[in-house]
């Protein structure tokens, strides 16, 4: 089966930084992968060239059949890109469910966004039959009528992947989810988005600091430091491999 991303020798420079040096790595369908290493690794610049929020300097990247070079983010979005982000962003004043109708309503290109955030459009019984999936999905059901704003950050960054999730996704990155929670919700995430991924078949590419989390979440790791790939395969062999350990645990773990 052909690969549903693939990143071919990828490299972005900053002035006289080489923040990705020939970088190249696969996804398959459904498959879950974390992308790890260091501070400075390069991770969030590579997501940034697979969502089209940067244009690399060099390389390519198809995904499902097709170059997507040049293609704007938007677009790449409505190819079945989805993306959450380490800064959670959401309207404080939106309750949960409507926040998982407006990203449906702008995959769908229907409605206006002002129209929405001011509460002025009637939801149809598709729109909420759609929405209700969702919600059952992520477990948000039972919060479905709560703005966002008398939430936790946990519970929050359970809208942000349903709002993801609107977007009918064949592939989701997933850029640290775990930032800013405890044990427990980090815990509880990482439960979710292994049940979302095998239930409909989504592929993730998951950067992740939290290491337990990537472990329970992901079928195999590629490991990034200073711009290139150092290692991939499955996660214990992957971290018990010397040069990783020293990479992302510091000389002499």
């Amino acid at each position: 089966m052909a690969d549903i991303l693939r990143i071919s020798e990828v490299s972005v420079r900053f002035g006289g930084i080489q923040a990705l040096d020939h970088v190249s790595l696969s996804v398959a369908p459904g498959e879950a992968v974390g992308l790890v290493g260091p501070n400075g690794a390069g991770k969030t610049t590579l997501f940034d060239c697979i969502s089209g929020r940067r244009r690399p300097s060099g390389g390519s990247v198809t995904f499902d059949g097709r170059s997507i070079d040049g293609v704007p983010g938007y677009k790449r979005a409505r190819l079945g890109i989805g993306r959450t982000f380490q800064r959670l962003e959401v309207f404080p004043e939106l309750t949960v469910r409507e926040h998982i109708i407006v990203a449906e309503r702008a995959h769908r290109g229907v409605g206006a966004l002002w129209r929405d955030l001011l509460n002025l459009s009637r939801v149809r019984p598709e729109e909420q039959e759609r929405v209700d999936a969702i919600l059952d999905l992520v477990g948000l059901d039972h919060l479905a009528d709560v703005p966002v704003a008398a939430l936790g950050l946990g519970t929050c960054r359970l809208v942000e992947l349903g709002r993801a999730l609107a977007c009918e996704p064949k592939l989701l990155l997933a850029d640290e989810p775990s930032s800013g929670l405890d044990h427990n919700e980090t815990d509880s995430l990482a439960m979710v988005l292994r049940v979302v991924q095998r239930e409909r078949a989504m592929a993730v590419l998951l950067v992740e600091h939290d290491l337990q989390m990537v472990a329970k979440s992901v079928d195999r790791i590629v490991v990034l430091d200073i711009g290139k790939v150092i290692a991939e395969g499955r996660f214990d062999e992957v971290l018990a491999q010397p040069g990783v350990r020293e990479a992302y645990l510091g000389a002499g773990a």
